[in-house]
């Protein structure tokens, strides 16, 4: 009698643990997700259109001055194309 009390015992603190994670990880979830929101897409059809009044100005060119914009920082392609070796791949699983 006392082994059957003690595992109704245990059995209902075991679901009444899982029910709680549960809770404590939707309840969790909520939150994160309340409180950093995702990236929201810009729909173009919804943007209400500005009116604009046509004026003159000269167009200026802009040079760019900054290190990542030089020749010198830009990517290059590498000086030979990648070559596939003879000799297959050696594949180790297990290992003892």
């Amino acid at each position: 009698m006392a082994r059957d009390a003690g595992l109704q015992r245990i059995s209902a603190i075991t679901r009444g643990t899982i029910a709680g994670a549960v809770t404590l990880s939707g309840a969790l979830a909520v939150i994160a997700a309340s409180g950093f929101h995702g990236h929201t897409l810009s729909n173009p059809t919804t943007q209400t259109p500005t009116t604009q009044t046509p004026t003159t100005q000269t167009p200026t060119t802009q040079t760019p001055t900054t290190a990542t914009s030089s020749t010198a920082s830009a990517l290059q392609s590498p000086s030979q194309p990648p070559v596939q070796t003879p000799a297959p791949a050696v594949v180790v699983s297990g290992g003892s």
